[in-house]
């Protein structure tokens, strides 16, 4: 399945928060939301963490552009990866994470505190919600509060 097709199949999301929050509720989501920006240093690490565990699990092949891949690079290679996505100056805007046997995608956006997870299914999503969960993030689908 190529990228396109990948980016219109159902999604989850892995996220700072438990669901999403709504357009007119209450809090200062945007001020939380830019502070975490701000301070990309956890975030970076936390999903870093995700994908160097999904890795023991998972072939997992990584690309700035969707059209140079690497696959299964070194753990230092990762974390390079994520942080040149999420840095205050980054220098690539955008990560994907393709589980090359099973069509699966995750992508990651500069000036996002939440990856997107594409087409999953039961199994990896399982694992994915309990690494997830083990680095304190959530796994939550647009569809479900």
């Amino acid at each position: 399945m190529s990228i396109e097709e990948l980016l219109k199949q159902p999604y989850c999301v892995m996220d700072i928060l438990p669901w999403q929050v709504s357009a007119d509720g209450g809090g200062q989501y945007f001020k939380v939301e830019q502070y975490y920006l701000n301070h990309v240093e956890r975030l970076s690490r936390q999903y870093a963490d995700v994908l160097l565990k999904l890795n023991c699990y998972y072939d997992l092949a990584f690309s700035h552009d969707a059209e140079h891949w690497q696959q299964n690079p070194e753990p230092e290679r990762i974390v390079q990866m994520v942080n040149a996505c999420l840095s205050e100056e980054p220098t690539e805007t955008c990560l994907y994470v393709a589980l090359a046997e099973d069509s699966m995608l995750i992508t990651l956006k500069r000036d996002t505190t939440y990856m997107t997870l594409y087409n999953f299914t039961c199994e990896p999503l399982n694992l994915v919600c309990q690494l997830s969960s083990s680095v304190g993030l959530f796994v939550w689908s647009p569809l479900t509060k």
